[in-house]
């Protein structure tokens, strides 16, 4: 059977705290010191414009810098490239047409045939 705590070098106050963990002096410090003092929000006011930054049209002269200077970086396609891509696209568009109105009239034909 182990031995119990010799809590003789302690004052009579404390043999209670060391029991329960120091829990109730804990509280009694929490009790006694003052909350810190919070300042009132500032909603309108000198503080509030600074947050801010840099206005409308700093911010609008800032893109379009940005805009000119990427638009720099862009490899642009030569002429002949896009008349070639400009070509291709036409022929499949115009052979994808030529297909669905093939489909198209032949579906119309099928069902007016059910019908009659």
């Amino acid at each position: 059977m182990p031995k119990k705590k010799d809590n003789s070098d302690r004052p009579p106050g404390q043999e209670a705290e060391a029991r329960s963990g120091g829990d109730k002096a804990m509280t009694e410090r929490t009790k006694n010191t003052p909350a810190p003092a919070r300042k009132p929000a500032n909603k309108k006011g000198p503080a509030r414009e600074e947050e801010k930054g840099p206005g409308f049209i700093v911010r609008t002269r800032q893109f379009f810098r940005e805009v000119k200077i990427e638009l720099k970086k862009v490899t642009w396609p030569s002429r002949k490239e896009t008349m070639a891509s400009t070509s291709v696209i036409l022929v499949l568009v115009f052979i994808i047409a030529l297909y669905l109105g093939l489909v198209d009239f032949g579906l119309s034909w099928a069902l007016g045939l059910l019908i009659r």
